[in-house]
């Protein structure tokens, strides 16, 4: 369903953050997808176990469950069932 989409962007809900990446829940279509750590170029992230979230080394951004945030499908993998985000 979401490879007719690759390329289009969506609101979705950050629902689970991990020390490679964030899930991206997409509110419109209840589906979810992975942000790469490597897809957050605008600064370097570590995974805080304690807060449970993804933090820039230069503390202006940080990435927690529940955070909105837009994100567009890169690529939609059938076979693996996965949905890449950026």
């Amino acid at each position: 369903f979401m490879q007719d989409h690759v390329g289009e962007t969506f609101e979705g809900v950050v629902s689970s953050v991990t020390g490679f990446g964030i899930f991206v829940r997409i509110t419109e279509y209840h589906i979810d997808g992975l942000v790469h750590i490597t897809s957050l170029d605008d600064d370097y992230y570590r995974y805080d176990d304690v807060k449970q979230c993804l933090a820039g080394d230069s503390g202006a951004r940080q990435y927690r469950l529940g955070d909105q945030l837009q994100v567009k499908v890169a690529a939609v993998n059938l076979d693996e069932r996965k949905i890449d985000l950026i």
